[in-house]
């Protein structure tokens, strides 16, 4: 063992401790060398490493292995403009589900990013008459937030919802190939189904220049959507009272010609005494309804097209 005491009369480690420690480390006054201490501390941070194979924050794309490895996820894109509220409607959905609301044909079954979850629930803070909402999603990250359901037969599917910055979105609806669209680009890619959010605030400041903007974001998810699902959330609905009928229904109209598989829904996270339809029922029937698009298979035609030949052969029925 090597280092020394710091008192002169103890020749610690060379003789015993005169404060009668048998462990010289024990001893406040003794000091092992660098490399020992180095040696120390890895093997305590070795015995407090989680054996998990996450770390339970929102994952990464280069995380997606650990929940692909069982089963295909279905990925949801949240897309918008800075400030529609993207990540406050995931703070709102986790919390609903938190305190006892129920999805309605699917059993909570789990989560890997717990702690990315609860970071999101402890930001957002409910006073009377405002709401404190988490802080914006920073440009450069694309944060993946899972939990896993169980359908009516049991079977277990894995769910990522994906939050990047609006920024991105407002770059990638302007060019699709902007560098710094990369994290749009991804999502727009592995998305099954998309969720637009229309900020009822900003339209109801900005107006025409706020409805521009969501038309550009709107214009681009069609460039290669298929049959992908698309739901628009209008954001902060608690104001769309206030917003002009023209730009409401102009929106409205364009948005509708733009989908086929597509669907509308307000939501609100100004809490009411009560049940409050925007925020309670809302917010959970965003992800029902993408849900029931992307989990449940429609039932096949299985019709048979009846062949008429001249053919003997092909006629034959059997006996």
């Amino acid at each position: 063992m090597s280092g020394q005491c710091k008192l002169k009369e103890c020749g610690a480690p060379g003789v015993s401790c005169h404060l009668g420690h048998d462990d010289f480390h024990n001893c406040e006054n003794f000091v092992a060398n660098v490399t020992e201490i180095k040696v120390k501390k890895l093997k305590k941070a070795e015995q407090k490493k989680s054996s998990l194979g996450w770390s339970g924050h929102a994952f990464n794309t280069d995380e997606l292995d650990l929940i692909s490895s069982r089963t295909s996820p279905i990925l949801i894109g949240l897309v918008g403009k800075a400030d529609a509220g993207k990540t406050t409607f995931l703070a709102m959905l986790y919390t609903l589900l938190l305190s006892g609301k129920k999805l309605n044909k699917f059993n909570f079954a789990g989560t890997k990013t717990i702690l990315g979850w609860d970071a999101l629930y402890h930001s957002l803070k409910f006073k009377k008459g405002n709401v404190a909402f988490p802080l914006p999603t920073p440009v450069s990250s694309n944060r993946l937030y899972h939990f896993a359901l169980r359908g009516e037969e049991h079977q277990l599917r894995d769910i990522l919802l994906a939050d990047a910055s609006g920024e991105v979105f407002s770059s990638w609806s302007i060019n699709r190939n902007e560098e710094l669209a990369e994290n749009a680009r991804w999502i727009y890619t592995n998305a099954n189904a998309f969720i637009l959010f229309i900020d009822c605030e900003a339209l109801l400041v900005d107006k025409n220049a706020a409805k521009k903007e969501v038309l550009l974001i709107a214009r681009q998810l069609t460039h290669d959507l298929k049959k992908r699902p698309v739901i628009a959330v209008w954001s902060k609905s608690d104001k769309k009272a206030g917003v002009l009928s023209s730009i409401k229904d102009t929106l409205k109209n364009e948005l509708e010609l733009l989908f086929l598989n597509y669907t509308e829904i307000e939501i609100s996270n100004f809490l009411e005494p009560g049940p409050d339809e925007l925020v309670h029922k809302n917010n959970i029937a965003v992800i029902d309804w993408l849900l029931e698009k992307t989990m449940i298979p429609s039932a096949p035609d299985l019709t048979l097209e009846e062949i008429f030949s001249s053919d003997l052969f092909i006629n034959y029925r059997g006996k």
